[in-house]
C-alpha cells in the first residue's frame, strides 16, 4: 500500500469512526441506520481537486450565483451540513467558527466561512436559522459567513468534489455524513482537509496561511510552515524534524563558510614582519 492511499485509509477511518461514534450517543436520531449504511459514510482525500465554479448556489437570502462568485478573494473554510440536523451538525459549526474566531486572521480578510446545506429541500429560512443559532459573533466570523444551498445536482458535484459520501434516511429525512472542515483556496481549490469536531484553531491558522499563498498570515507563521508539515492521517501540523535538521545543518554550514573567509582575509591582511 503506498503512502497517498495508507493516508487515505486513515482520513476515511479516523472520520467513518468519528461519526459513528458520535451518532452512537444520539440513538433516537439515527436508529433507523444500519451498520451498512453507516459504513458507507466516509471521505477521500482530494487535496488539490478544482470545486465546480460554474455551479448555481444561493445563499440564505436567496440570492442566486456561480460558486466561483461566493468564493471571492480570500481562503475560505467549508463545512457541509444539513440545516434541519439536531444533532451534530449545529455543534460541529459552533466548534468551528469559535476556532475560527481564535486563530487571531481577520475575518472577510484573511478568510470567510462557508456552509454548503447537504439536504436540497432546506430553505432559505433554514438556512438563516442555523446561522443565527450556530455561528458566534467573536471576531465578525457571522457577519463574513454565508450559507448556501443548490439542487440535488449541484450539491451532488460539490460532495464528489470534496470526496464526501452520505447515507439518507427517507423515514426520518436524515443524513449520516462524515465531519471534517476544508480549507479551500481564492480559486477553488481544496487546500486541506481538517477534522471537524476536534479542529485547533492553531491548525486552522496554518492552514488559512498556506491557501492564502503569503498573503495571509505574518512572517512567523510562514517561517513556522518551514518547521511543520501537514500529516492527512492526521489533519494536524507536526513538527517536520527533518526540515529542522537540514535548517540547522545550512545555518551552521554557511557560518563555518563565513568563519573561515574571515580568518583568511584577516590573515591576508596581516603586516608582514621585516
Amino acid at each position: 500500500m503506498t503512502r497517498v492511499r495508507q493516508d487515505i485509509f486513515f482520513i476515511r477511518s479516523i472520520w467513518a469512526g468519528l461519526f459513528v461514534a458520535l451518532a452512537s450517543t444520539v440513538p433516537s436520531a439515527h436508529a433507523a441506520f444500519n451498520q451498512a449504511q453507516l459504513e458507507q459514510v466516509g471521505i477521500t482525500s482530494h487535496l488539490g481537486e478544482q470545486l465546480p465554479l460554474v455551479a448555481p448556489l444561493s445563499n440564505e437570502q436567496d440570492q442566486i450565483r456561480p460558486l466561483k462568485e461566493w468564493l471571492q478573494t480570500t481562503p475560505t473554510v467549508w463545512i457541509i451540513a444539513d440545516y434541519a440536523c439536531s444533532t451534530l451538525c449545529g455543534p460541529l459549526l459552533s466548534i468551528v467558527s469559535n476556532a475560527l474566531a481564535d486563530t487571531g486572521l481577520r475575518a472577510g480578510v484573511d478568510f470567510r466561512l462557508v456552509v454548503l446545506g447537504l439536504d436540497p429541500k432546506d430553505t432559505a429560512a433554514d438556512a438563516r436559522a442555523m446561522k443565527a443559532k450556530q455561528i458566534t459573533a467573536r471576531g465578525e466570523v457571522s457577519k463574513h459567513a454565508t450559507f448556501l444551498r443548490g439542487t440535488s445536482a449541484s450539491v451532488g458535484e460539490l460532495l464528489a468534489a470534496f470526496g464526501i459520501r452520505s447515507s439518507y434516511d427517507r423515514e426520518r429525512d436524515q443524513f449520516a455524513h462524515p465531519v471534517a472542515a476544508f480549507v479551500v483556496t481564492p480559486d477553488g481549490r481544496i487546500s486541506r482537509a481538517l477534522p471537524g469536531i476536534a479542529i485547533d484553531p492553531g491548525n486552522l491558522r496554518l492552514a488559512l496561511v498556506e491557501a492564502g499563498r503569503g498573503h495571509v498570515g505574518s512572517w512567523s507563521d510562514q517561517a513556522h510552515l518551514l518547521c511543520y508539515g501537514f500529516d492527512p492521517a492526521t489533519g494536524i501540523y507536526t513538527l517536520a524534524i527533518w526540515r529542522v535538521l537540514t535548517g540547522a545543518v545550512t545555518i551552521t554550514t554557511a557560518a563555518l563558510f563565513a568563519l573561515v573567509a574571515f580568518l583568511i582575509r584577516r590573515g591576508g591582511a596581516s603586516p608582514k614582519p621585516g
